[in-house]
């Protein structure tokens, strides 16, 4: 991965300085993306890097804060689609095959607490959470966005931001626990 290179490179449109942010920050949106269900992550990610090259003369802080901002754009891109299907769902075609492809392949784990996606247990707990607990969860364990820049990404204060993280980690372990046990009884 090439050296990160200063928000001025960036504002000023160094090639350099926009490939590390395509190489640095591209995969994770995707992922982020496909993780929530979006119908074309790809798209999610285009859209949501055109508005940082649009709005990066505006953009003033760190890097840090610079992954937040990003983060911020796609949330706000990821909820838009979301929304968009609900009003208008898919139909889908006939005849067509699609390969399904896994949610996280693509997407660098950041901590230890989702790090076994492989296991059934796990993605079928994950599909009983609501998107928004999925999506703090996958902010948080995937991305590796602090507290503070979940609570900056999805609007909301820390503190309900906290009580979220909070209590979608203790309904994933609830459910995780019924499955296991599910799992020892059925053994």
């Amino acid at each position: 991965m090439a050296a990160r290179p200063s928000i001025d490179a960036l504002k000023a449109g160094d090639s350099a300085a926009w490939a590390w942010l395509m190489e640095t920050f591209a995969g994770q949106i995707a992922g982020y993306a496909r993780r929530m269900g979006c119908s074309d992550p790809e798209d999610i990610t285009g859209a949501t890097l055109e508005a940082v090259a649009r709005g990066i003369g505006g953009f003033f802080g760190s890097h840090a804060q610079l992954r937040s901002w990003v983060f911020t754009i796609a949330h706000g891109r990821i909820v838009d689609d979301v929304r968009r299907r609900q009003r208008r769902p898919e139909v889908e075609l006939a005849g067509v095959d699609e390969v399904a492809s896994d949610p996280w392949e693509h997407t660098p784990l950041v901590g230890q607490s989702l790090s076994d996606v492989e296991d059934p247990d796990l993605e079928a707990a994950l599909a009983q959470l609501t998107d928004d607990q999925r999506s703090l969860l996958h902010l948080r364990h995937v991305v590796g966005l602090s507290t503070k820049e979940i609570a900056a990404a999805t609007d909301r204060s820390e503190v309900a931001t906290r009580v979220a993280l909070h209590r979608s980690s203790k309904r994933l372990r609830e459910l995780l626990a019924a499955s296991s046990s599910v799992s020892v009884g059925a053994a």
